[in-house]
């Protein structure tokens, strides 16, 4: 019962793993900039991201920008939304996976069809952070 207890803990780590790799995939703040003139009146924040750039001025206004022509771009963004993507392809997938073989789920068999789905679950998951840590 311990394991069952066990696989449904880092199930649940799971999912907030793929959360937070979605999260850091689509937030803006990759990049941030303060520039602040002679007054902070006139202070402006800027946020780069993978999919979009955003500017916020001290006046409370906030306004971004989507970037839409990917060829156009570093080729460290380039990398970076790739690797952030296969990133989440990849926990999804595991997440999947690794449902099918827990102990607590109908789904799989046996219990050595269940030991390798589990197994290429976890898989999924190291290799969805070595995509996320290759940045």
């Amino acid at each position: 019962m311990a394991s069952a207890g066990l696989q449904l803990l880092a199930f649940i780590l799971a999912l907030s793993g793929i959360c937070g790799i979605i999260t850091a995939t689509l937030l803006p703040n990759w990049k941030v900039n303060a520039n602040v003139g002679s007054n902070i009146i006139t202070a402006i924040i800027q946020l780069q991201g993978l999919w979009m750039d955003c500017t916020w001025y001290s006046t409370g206004m906030f306004s971004c920008t989507m970037k839409h022509s990917i060829l156009a771009l570093p080729v460290y963004v380039q990398t970076a939304r790739t690797t952030m993507v296969l990133a989440c392809i990849l926990s999804a997938l595991g997440i999947c996976i690794s449902t099918v073989g827990m102990k607590c789920t109908q789904l799989g068999g046996d219990r050595e069809t269940k030991s390798r789905t589990t197994f290429a679950g976890g898989l999924c998951f190291i290799l969805s952070g070595l995509f996320e840590k290759a940045l």
